[in-house]
């Protein structure tokens, strides 16, 4: 991917880097020049792979298991980064799960588990990082955080998804408002239906279908993405604080027949 973009002697985390899109944001921020530490849940052979890919091309990277569901663990996670490559000038939160169930099916242990990853988890990395980069007085520093169209259109299954995405929406603006006095914006990207992994374990999952759906006419990849993760930490960026961009080849603008 074609980066003019240089973000040379900067630090970035990136959470759940390990996977889909996660990889792609890892990768476009090594090859603009930043340092990396990216986090990984049960991908273990897929971080180190990664991290023996770019050490060989010359990057600067780390990675450390962290289980973002512990308030604990994101901050430890944030304290591992810094102390592997120095303090964090940007965040990309890319962790995240999604466990579709039916609404009359929820579990309390289901919701629990996917508000505490997608958006408890979420705010305490965030506020670990927001309280580092504010203590010595950093300027230019950005979090994004992501979120998905399950944040602004729901579908059947996602009920306990669509309120920790629609929860991370408004989490973007409440941080970019709060922060914005310390020189941190923060941003919110919000992909649509992006080809992933997982999409090879769902049997109903057939891109030419999805993509006649989408008005690009294409289901969406990891590298479409990551270069707008890249471009909000970016200096391109510096005046753009609180908002949650739709990366979803025109979907959620699209009505839908009645």
């Amino acid at each position: 991917m074609p980066v003019s973009i240089d973000l040379s002697g900067r630090v970035t985390l990136v959470t759940g880097g390990a996977t889909g899109i996660g990889v792609a944001v890892v990768r476009a921020f090594c090859a603009a020049g930043s340092a990396v530490f990216f986090s990984y849940t049960s991908n273990a052979d897929g971080a180190e792979a990664l991290l023996d890919d770019l050490r060989r091309g010359g990057a600067r990277v780390g990675a450390a298991h962290a289980d973002l569901g512990s308030p604990e663990a994101a901050r430890g996670l944030v304290a591992k980064a810094e102390e592997a490559l120095g303090p964090l000038d940007h965040v990309v939160n890319v962790a995240g799960i999604t466990d579709p169930h039916p609404v009359l099916e929820i579990t309390p242990e289901t919701w629990d588990r996917t508000l505490d990853i997608n958006l408890r988890g979420m705010f305490f990395v965030c506020q670990a990082a927001a309280r580092s980069m504010a203590s010595r007085r950093a300027r230019d520093c950005s979090l994004v955080l992501m979120s998905s169209v399950h944040g602004k259109v729901a579908g059947p299954g996602h009920t306990h998804y669509e309120a920790s995405k629609g929860g991370i929406n408004m989490l973007t603006r409440s941080l970019a408002v709060e922060l914005g006095g310390h020189g941190i914006r923060v941003n919110c990207v919000a992909p649509g239906a992006v080809e992933v992994e997982r999409y090879a374990h769902m049997r109903h999952y057939d891109p030419a279908r999805w993509g006649r759906a989408i008005p690009l006419g294409r289901v969406g990849l990891p590298d479409d993405i990551a270069p707008l993760c890249l471009f909000l930490c970016s200096p391109g960026a510096s005046y753009i604080s609180g908002e949650t961009i739709y990366v979803d080849g025109g979907l959620t603008s699209k009505m839908v027949p009645l």
